[in-house]
């Protein structure tokens, strides 16, 4: 489950669109807030994208923020 807050955050201290994130990831913006709204999953190559595009490098953080076990 997306930590969608965390996600929202680390789309800010990117400094790139979630328009651009979605064609990143072939998909359209209203796509990407679905998935970021966890109505339908991320596929493990858009979870890399993502990552490589919002510097998420270390293991830990990208669970945190794509795998969340508890999220409000």
């Amino acid at each position: 489950m997306v930590n969608t807050q965390l996600l929202e955050d680390k789309i800010k201290e990117s400094g790139k669109t979630k328009t651009y994130l979605a064609n990143r990831i072939g998909k359209t913006i209203q796509a990407l807030r679905l998935k970021m709204d966890n109505k339908y999953d991320f596929t493990s190559s858009e979870v890399d994208i993502l990552c490589t595009e919002l510097g998420i490098t270390k293991l830990s953080e990208k669970d945190r923020v794509f795998f969340a076990k508890n999220v409000e």
